[in-house]
């Protein structure tokens, strides 16, 4: 299979794993596979910023922790919430005494990171279902492709201007293909689809829509840089192989980890429930 091929067939595979979901008639199930997208997603960032072959149960756990925590606000558990902020704080706790027992530097940042990589992830993963079970105000399946649709608009704009017209570099220490050309072009395409969505029945306002747009396209864009920064300091060029050509799971959610929960702040400051 040639290189343009494999590129082709995990490109599908992404956007089936990303929006099909979305169209599952129950959203639990839906909830699920998130879940474990978020979970390979964590494994992958753990593994890439940890070289010492530090364990990461007591963060997995937490992870999991979190998605009941996340269910049961959206779906409902009869189990006190208080249970759920015990158990995070007694693994985080965990994740302390472990790093007694590890060898290597920087024991701050291990624990740090290891507390943080699991919300960080969960926020994004299990915050697509604030729209789909929380927005109930909102055309909730619209809002949420929007958010996927936006990012990639914005990326195949700015890919495109890029090269077209690119010569001011953005960020040449993190990014040096990226230019202010390419990401302003991109950020236009981004703007003009999110007018076009405001059309669909039941969408917010054309101001609303503008706003959701931006703030899809800078945080999704500053999300892309992380993972930059991140790889560069662990030395290597994808987080994972799980998409030939595409790296791995890090690699293609980066833009819609920060862009995510950027959307449901921007909706519950301008537009709330």
């Amino acid at each position: 299979m040639s290189d343009l091929a494999k590129r082709s067939s995990s490109a599908v595979v992404f956007v089936l794993l990303i929006l099909g979901p979305l169209f599952i008639p129950e959203t639990r199930y839906a909830f699920g596979l998130y879940s474990v997208l978020g979970f390979f997603t964590l494994r992958e960032l753990l593994r890439m910023t940890h070289k010492n072959g530090q364990r990461f149960h007591w963060s997995y756990l937490s992870y999991v922790i979190l998605t009941l925590f996340a269910y049961s606000i959206f779906f409902g558990l009869e189990v006190p919430n208080s249970m759920f902020v015990l158990g995070l704080v007694a693994t985080g706790l965990a994740i302390s005494i472990q790093e007694l027992f590890q060898t290597g530097d920087a024991p701050f940042q291990n624990v740090a990171s290891q507390i943080w990589a699991p919300i960080f992830i969960s926020l994004s993963f299990l915050g697509i279902f604030y729209f789909m079970s929380y927005r109930t105000d909102l055309p909730s399946l619209y809002i949420t492709i929007s958010v996927f649709s936006l990012i990639w608009i914005n990326d195949s704009g700015a890919y495109l201007f890029g090269r077209k017209i690119g010569k001011t570099k953005l960020f040449e220490r993190l990014s040096p293909n990226k230019t202010w050309e390419g990401s302003l072009g991109g950020m236009a395409c981004a703007m003009t689809a999110g007018i076009a969505l405001s059309f669909i029945e039941g969408m917010p306002s054309i101001l609303v829509m503008i706003g959701f747009a931006a703030t899809c396209v800078i945080s999704g864009s500053l999300g892309d840089l992380f993972e930059s920064r991140l790889k560069r300091d662990a030395g290597v060029k994808d987080s994972g192989t799980f998409l030939p050509g595409h790296g791995g799971f890090f690699d293609r959610f980066d833009a819609m980890i920060l862009a995510v929960p950027a959307a449901i702040l921007y909706f519950e400051v301008v537009l709330p429930k």
